[in-house]
Parts: structure tokens; sequence; C-alpha cells
């Protein structure tokens, strides 16, 4: 298993980031949370970082996903376990879903309904996922919310992608959206009222 890398963050799209190490420009897949938190922490760019890694192998083709954190990539490797999980579709989940509030619908604390609101994941498709969650439940002992969120804040009414394509329909760059949106940790819970704050950050509102 490829368990981390080290090397120099040069530059950013919409679910990659490209790292210059040993003389290689390597392109890692990341989920949505990933790329915010590591723009938050890097915000001037080139940076040098170490990510952790998962390196996905299949007959045509080799992949690197990254993840900011052990949590975020014991997720994934969890949802690659369940049966028909992919790539995409454990990247989906997590850009919508944090490990924690999977655990919660896995032990029955929020409805399996959330997961419709990933793309590609249906109601049979979220039937299936919540009884592998389920039986995975052992797997999820460290998955626990942030302890500096507040516990009084609400679940926003939209998802990272709806606000990043919102922004991308108003003619902004992948990079930028990204930047302005992990510069705003405390967004608002409707869709256009995000949409506004983030347009007055952008300088367009």
């Amino acid at each position: 298993m490829l368990s981390y890398l080290k090397g120099t963050f040069t530059s950013l799209g919409d679910n990659f980031i490209v790292l210059e190490t040993g003389g290689f420009g390597l392109n890692i897949i990341v989920t949505t949370k990933t790329l915010g938190d590591l723009i938050k922490k890097h915000p001037k760019l080139p940076a040098e970082i170490q990510i952790l890694t998962y390196l996905h192998i299949q007959e045509n083709k080799w992949e690197i996903f990254g993840f900011f954190n052990e949590t975020e990539r014991s997720a994934f490797l969890l949802l690659l376990n369940c049966r028909g999980v992919g790539t995409k579709a454990a990247l989906n989940i997590l850009g919508t879903l944090s490990p924690a509030r999977l655990k919660k619908i896995a032990l029955g604390e929020e409805p399996a309904a959330i997961l419709q609101q990933v793309p590609g994941i249906g109601a049979k498709s979220a039937d299936r996922i919540l009884v592998e969650l389920k039986e995975k439940l052992p797997e999820m002992g460290g998955w626990a919310e942030d302890s500096k969120k507040k516990t009084n804040q609400k679940t926003p009414e939209y998802t990272h992608e709806d606000l990043a394509n919102a922004l991308k329909n108003l003619g902004y760059r992948a990079g930028e959206i990204q930047t302005a949106i992990a510069q705003s940790p405390d967004l608002p819970i409707t869709l256009s009222e995000a949409v506004r704050q983030l347009l007055r950050m952008l300088g367009k509102g």
C-alpha cells in the first residue's frame, strides 16, 4: 500500500491536486473535504505537504487517492468494501457526508434517506449501503464529530457539490471556488444565502 506522499503541492482541479515529487507530477484524486482542508492549510501555492494516500490498481489504470486525515481514508476504504460501491461513489459519498454522519446513519441516529442526497445514489443503493454500514459498525470506532464544531450547528440544505456547481455556473474557476469555500467555515443554511456570501468574498456580491 502507498501509505503517504511528500512533495510540492503545485496546483489543483475540481477533484484532484498535482503533487510534484521525485521529478514527477502526480495527479492525486481527493474528496471535496480534503481539497478544502488543504487549501485552508496552504492558501498560497506552491506548498510543501505530506498527504495520506491509497493506490487503486485496475487492469487498465492506476489511480492515487489522497486524504487529509486517517479517518477519511479509513471511511473511503470501508466504502470500497461495500457491494456496488466503487471509487467514484465513495468519493461522492464522502463529498456529501462526513464519516461521523455515516456512522450515525449506521446507528439509526439519522435516516438512511440522507444517502440519497449523494449524486448517483438512489433508494435501492441507499438501502444496500445501509445494510453494509451496519455490518461494518465495529470498524467505525474513531468516526466522531469534530469537537470544535458547535453542537447546535444546523446541517446545510445543500451539498458542497451544489454550492460549487452554482458558482461554476456564474463563471468561477474550481480553484477560486474551493479557496472561497475553505475560507468560509460557517456558511448559511440555504444555498442561495451561501452563494451570496461567497460572491461577496469573490468580489461580485
